[in-house]
């Protein structure tokens, strides 16, 4: 599966859970503007999530960690 792959079912995932509009976090995830996204988070982790989707590296770093592969794996079931 491919990183954007990867992306796709996420934003479905949180699309679902949030009930924002599957297009909303598309655009977010494109535009780099997850201050919607990122509105019921605890403020300190708030900032840390959006640091790491900023950096196109660093989101890919993270997507293929172990411990972001289990939490992938648990999420789509």
């Amino acid at each position: 599966m491919s990183d954007q792959d990867k992306m796709n079912r996420l934003i479905r995932i949180l699309s679902e859970r949030s009930g924002m509009p599957e297009s909303e976090l598309n655009k977010a995830v494109s535009g780099g503007d997850f201050s919607r996204v990122l509105a019921g988070m605890d403020p300190a982790q708030a900032e840390k999530a959006k640091a790491l989707l900023g950096d196109e590296q660093s989101a890919r770093q993270f997507l293929n960690s172990p411990q972001a592969k289990a939490l992938i794996k648990r999420l789509m079931g």
